[in-house]
């Protein structure tokens, strides 16, 4: 099928060997892989066990997303980011941290190793945030309020303008 459409393109098209490059480059980089698709959420013990098999982990070991996340059969994995993972582990895939048909975290762009790390504790507190937030704020609110008055600046007078004394014209008529 490929070959025949690459012939009858070649055949009939000048720049056919560049449009061939351009429809084989287009077909292998945007396909859809259908064994990446979650199936329905598993109700039975056969259909969870078909679905632990289907992402290569053990019955005991998965567990589905709840119902409502709209998930499927797809595994709630532990929330571990890709920083959290030991750097020295001979992983598959090194750039990623992860190995040959394991399954990818649902949320994976959130916890990659460039991005947020959900696993790690925060090294303040939300008291702590929003303390130094509000009295960043507040204070500089209190020196806008305090300092209205003093305003600094070029020192200029008021406009002068000639009210009954001789106006002067520099162009002649």
């Amino acid at each position: 099928m490929a070959s025949a459409l690459l012939k009858k393109i070649l055949i009939s098209n000048p720049n056919g060997v560049r449009k061939a490059a351009e429809i084989f480059c287009n077909a292998t980089r945007n396909h859809w892989n259908y064994q990446y698709k979650p199936g329905p959420y598993p109700r039975t013990p056969a259909e969870r066990a078909a679905a632990a098999k289907k992402y290569g982990m053990t019955v005991e070991e998965y567990q589905p997303y709840p119902e409502h996340m709209c998930y499927g059969d797809y595994p709630k994995l532990p929330d571990i980011g890709s920083d959290s993972k030991d750097p020295y582990y001979p992983y598959d895939q090194p750039e990623l941290k992860r190995n040959f048909n394991e399954p990818i975290h649902a949320s994976q762009e959130i916890i990659g190793e460039d991005r947020y790390d959900i696993s790690m504790k925060p090294r303040f507190s939300l008291l702590h945030q929003w303390t130094w937030f509000l009295g960043v704020i507040g204070g500089s609110f209190a020196l806008y309020i305090f300092l209205e008055d003093y305003k600094f600046g070029r020192p200029v007078t008021i406009k002068q303008y000639p009210k009954d004394g001789p106006h002067y014209l520099f162009c002649q008529k």
